[in-house]
């Protein structure tokens, strides 16, 4: 089931750090370090890799150690989801009660894990519109439904799929 909360992004400034492993590649060796989101794009600074971790005190601090430039910011996490195609929804119901997104993005990890991420003018305000609002309720019984199907299916392994008329 596809929850919203809030969370703790690392925007990581790239190509200014000493030589050495890259952002992604110093992470790595941290087990306890799990990524949700990792999404870059380019400023006038240069490149910056927005990460989303399962520790964002820890992630931050070793990447400094290693010198690359951290800033952090508060974000909202919605996923997993099963699906792409969320975020137009989900900001209009934001809209549709004065909040503005700021950003936006959606990040995947496997074939039907994404992750939608907002930054918004009032995130405290903006989870509860959307955990109440009727597109995350859609989307969290479509999320239960699917989730349902693949259990009857034979579970959720990376290789395993539910029925399709495509297959058939």
């Amino acid at each position: 089931m596809s929850i919203a909360r809030q969370e703790t992004e690392i925007a990581v400034l790239v190509g200014h750090e000493p030589e050495g492993p890259s952002a992604t590649a110093v992470i790595a060796k941290y087990s306890d370090i799990e990524v949700f989101t990792m999404r870059s794009y380019c400023n006038h600074d240069g490149i910056v890799l927005l990460l989303v971790t399962t520790n964002a005190v820890k992630t931050s601090h070793v990447l400094k150690v290693a010198g690359f430039q951290c800033q952090v910011n508060h974000v909202i996490l919605i996923g997993p989801l099963n699906r792409t195609g969320w975020a137009v929804p989900l900001g209009v119901e934001l809209a549709e009660v004065g909040i503005e997104v700021l950003q936006s993005y959606t990040s995947h990890r496997q074939r039907d894990r994404h992750y939608l991420v907002f930054k918004t003018s009032d995130d405290d305000r903006a989870i509860q519109v959307l955990t109440t609002g009727p597109a995350f309720q859609l989307l969290a019984s479509n999320d239960t439904q699917r989730d349902q199907e693949m259990a009857i299916a034979g579970g959720f392994g990376l290789f395993q799929q539910a029925h399709s008329p495509l297959l058939n």
